[in-house]
């Protein structure tokens, strides 16, 4: 998986070096860790389909889905979650998981383990996406519910929280691209149990910054999308 970008949690002896300076960022406006969008400016809209090849229960779906939902609100983006539950029968499932893909639109897969993915992968990464290295736009992103149970037993977090903290991480480097990953806060590679407290607060977030660069790369993404219908509508009309 070329241009692929993992995310783990570290073990909680690890974890315990992190906690303070990332104390520190989400307390100093200095550092410009907010991912509020501007007042007043409208939420931008992406479609996420959930391909569940693990089972999770669907209220733990649903209060995951909640918790990315509230992230990447902030940020100004709003997701429109379409469950493809792939024990569903394909003519039982929603209408929408058999629309074709558009610019906005994503796919998140949980599985067990994504280690068979890539020999690249560390035994304790939890989430990766699909970035290409050319600089095409991404939509594919899997979590580990493997990992994300294993962490979610080390911390003491609910699962839920812990898969929606991941997934928005995740679908964090599929809108900001590849390198997206910081030296703190949710796009951090490694985890501990200062990020999952941080997150049950509701603190672990984007950034101003990468806030800005998810609605600039959205919108470049939603016109590009626009320009390529037009011209197959054109085609198909002549």
């Amino acid at each position: 998986m070329s241009g692929s970008t993992g995310f783990q949690c570290v073990p909680r002896a690890s974890a315990i070096l992190l906690l303070g300076s990332l104390l520190l960022a989400c307390v100093s406006p200095a550092l410009g860790i907010s991912m509020r969008a501007e007042k007043g400016e409208p939420p931008l809209i992406i479609t996420i389909r959930i391909h569940d090849y693990t089972h999770v229960p669907p209220e733990t779906l649903a209060r995951a889905e909640a918790v990315t939902s509230e992230i990447l609100r902030g940020a100004g983006v709003s997701i429109v979650w379409v469950d493809c539950n792939v024990a569903v029968p394909v003519e039982q499932r929603q209408p929408a998981c058999a629309r074709p893909m558009g610019p906005l639109d994503f796919v998140l897969n949980f599985v067990d383990r994504i280690q068979p993915l890539s020999p690249n992968l560390r035994e304790i990464a939890m989430g990766v996406a699909a970035v290409p290295p050319d600089g095409s736009q991404a939509y594919l992103a899997y979590l580990s519910i493997h990992q994300a149970a294993g962490a979610a037993q080390e911390y003491a977090t609910p699962l839920e929280q812990v898969l929606g903290l991941a997934a928005a991480h995740e679908i964090g480097h599929l809108l900001l691209g590849e390198n997206a990953h910081s030296s703190s806060g949710l796009m951090k590679a490694s985890w501990g149990a200062g990020e999952l407290k941080l997150g049950s607060l509701g603190n672990l977030i984007f950034t101003a910054e990468q806030s800005w660069r998810i609605r600039s790369n959205l919108l470049q993404r939603d016109r590009k999308g626009s320009y390529l219908f037009a011209e197959i509508r054109t085609a198909n009309a002549r």
